[in-house]
């Protein structure tokens, strides 16, 4: 239910991947075959992402006060952007702040949150501030992309199956497609008169 907060996101994904390695203990395969599906969608823990735990109720003041130090520390570069971890094993004993790199102020500068006001308060006074409730409306209103990847998935299975349910024909049907796509790239005024229909 609570997948669509962005700002709790990373909170989460870390706390279950720790879990799931905790599991080893009680049962390795299980535990192995879910952390390597589970690592698939940890993008939440990319240095870009991470910030926005700023915002979750679920994490400690203590916890938001070692990330902007830092955030800090860090600075702001674009350069160093981290799409994917690069050692997912050393989650395991990693918190929040650690995540935190150069990109990370420059990702909540980029998405016009007052990292400016995080910089220069105390994380327990935050929740008073207009600027904080701004930033977190922000951050709340974020839309998880996979959701809308999910439901487009479903959507087009759905309409596929109601074309037809035989698996040469579908094939075939993908063809025509594919076809047409070649002999119709765009729909410019240009590009329409020249299609002739074989």
């Amino acid at each position: 239910i609570s997948c669509p907060n962005a700002s709790d996101a990373p909170v989460n994904d870390l706390f279950l991947f720790q879990q799931l390695k905790q599991f080893a203990v009680v049962n390795k395969t299980i535990s192995e075959a879910a952390v390597k599906k589970f690592q698939n969608h940890l993008w939440y823990l990319s240095p870009e992402l991470v910030p926005l735990a700023l915002f979750s109720n679920k994490l400690k003041t203590e916890e938001k006060k070692k990330m902007i130090s830092n955030m800090k520390f860090h600075g702001e570069n674009w350069s160093e952007r981290l799409i994917k971890l690069k050692n997912i094993e050393s989650l395991e004993k990693k918190s929040l702040d650690m995540l935190v790199t150069s990109v990370s102020a420059s990702a909540l500068r980029s998405m016009k949150v007052d990292i400016d006001f995080l910089f220069n308060n105390d994380p327990a006074t935050w929740n008073d501030s207009p600027e904080y409730q701004e930033g977190k409306n922000l951050v709340y209103s974020l839309k998880v992309v996979n959701d809308a990847a999910e439901r487009s998935v479903a959507l087009m299975s759905m309409f596929n199956e109601s074309i037809t349910r035989n698996e040469s024909e579908m094939q075939r049907l993908i063809q025509v497609v594919e076809d047409h796509r070649k002999r119709v790239p765009d729909a410019r005024k240009c590009t329409l008169k020249s299609y002739s229909p074989r």
